[in-house]
């Protein structure tokens, strides 16, 4: 989103630069009335504007081109914020096993990202990964390092650590059944293939 917003000011930065370059040639080399000269200085802004406004894209598809892409575009947004910080937590855990596993959230949530933005049209099948499941990780990790910043080592906090390794196994298995559900068509149509493949060579064989 910051990249985006650079470029729309780099857009208008242009659109500013051409139209008073066209501004003060029309006024000062060819002598145009001032007024028609700013009316005309004022729509070479705005269509340079809309020439140069960078178009927001989920992957390689333009937002302007999917069905409620700004939609998409903000759940994907909401949905890579909550990866950067599972990525945050990661590198700050100190227990080895706690560490591993989150590692493993933390690679299976980058497969759906990069999942999604190349098949925008399942972000809507991904709501409950990103609503939930993800946003539930980032809670969870967030709360565990602030208990271990306490370095405690009562009952309770053992307790609560031990529980807190429990809750991201359970994490990881909802993560690769939402991947296996995103990717459940895919792995309809390589079944087919795979079964034509054995039909075409069992054919072959018999003749």
């Amino acid at each position: 989103m910051k990249n985006h917003r650079q470029k729309e000011l780099v857009a208008s930065f242009l659109a500013g630069l051409l139209s008073g370059g066209l501004f003060i040639a029309l006024l000062f080399m060819f002598h145009w009335n001032f007024f028609v000269d700013i009316i005309l200085a004022t729509g070479a802004f705005f269509g340079f504007s809309m020439l140069f406004k960078p178009r927001r894209k989920i992957g390689k598809i333009s937002i302007d081109m999917l069905p409620d892409g700004e939609t998409m575009s903000r759940q994907l947004e909401e949905a890579q914020n909550d990866f950067r910080c599972i990525e945050q937590a990661m590198q700050q855990i100190k227990e080895p096993e706690v560490k591993r596993e989150t590692q493993r959230l933390k690679q299976t949530a980058k497969n759906i990202l990069a999942y999604l933005e190349k098949h925008p049209e399942k972000i809507r099948s991904a709501r409950q990964f990103i609503d939930y499941y993800q946003e539930t990780a980032t809670s969870l990790l967030q709360k565990y390092i602030e208990l271990q910043e306490t370095e405690l080592g009562t009952e309770d906090v053992m307790r609560l650590k031990k529980n807190t390794l429990k809750a991201i196994g359970t994490l990881n298995t909802a993560f690769e059944k939402q991947f296996q559900k995103l990717m459940y068509s895919e792995m309809l149509d390589m079944e087919a293939e795979i079964r034509l493949l054995e039909q075409t060579v069992k054919m072959e064989n018999e003749i």
